[in-house]
């Protein structure tokens, strides 16, 4: 099995499926949700803090994670799984760090993410770091626009380049819908391979 440079691709390959023992549940669509748009401000000036629009403080919280995901994002035949998960945010730094915790519907751990903001090229790099081993993955590099955030990084699997995608839609103040996709024709077209839609528990 090819590994990828960035563990931001959450799971690619089943050996990634650490938390199907989680309660089973039917997955909702988002592709048809609206996008929760933060109202229109000036354009933050170099060296500002993230602004609301720009940052993850709506994160911040606790959260019940529905997953709707392949099993072998690489299979000739597409196996799906759903399970359910909890999520914890935390905001430091003045909104400049947004840490996530993943775990279980039993509350073991599964992952996490740290996401660092820069101040001048109002960008965030965002790295993966896995339950199973402990290490904090290359980032991914992406901002908010109109309310939708995009990450990309170019990945590698069976000697082909690959494009990578992790994208967060902020639905309402109490829903919000992360994909992660991929793309093998220079992002002619994408193919996801899993989703989260989040649930406000706090």
């Amino acid at each position: 099995m090819a590994t990828a440079s960035h563990a931001f691709l959450r799971c690619l390959a089943p050996t990634c499926l650490l938390i199907l023992t989680g309660a089973t549940m039917t997955a909702t669509a988002t592709a048809s949700e609206p996008t929760a748009v933060p109202a229109a401000t000036a354009a933050p000036a170099p060296g500002a803090l993230p602004s609301d629009a720009e940052g993850f403080a709506f994160l911040e919280g606790r959260w019940r994670v529905f997953h709707h995901q392949m099993k072998d994002a690489f299979a000739a035949k597409e196996e799906w799984v759903d399970y359910e998960g909890r999520a914890r945010f935390f905001t430091l730094l003045d909104g400049l760090v947004s840490v996530e915790e993943l775990r279980t519907a039993d509350g073991r751990p599964f992952g996490g993410a740290m996401r660092t903001f820069d101040r001048t090229q109002r960008t965030w790099s965002d790295a993966w770091v896995s339950a199973g081993n402990g290490v904090l993955q290359l980032p991914q590099h992406g901002r908010f626009v109109n309310g939708v955030g995009t990450w990309e990084s170019e990945e590698h699997h069976d000697g082909k380049r690959m494009l990578a995608r992790g994208v967060w839609k902020r639905v309402s103040i109490d829903v919000v819908t992360w994909e992660q996709m991929f793309s093998m024709d220079e992002g002619k077209s994408w193919k996801t391979n899993w989703s989260m839609r989040f649930e406000r528990i706090d």
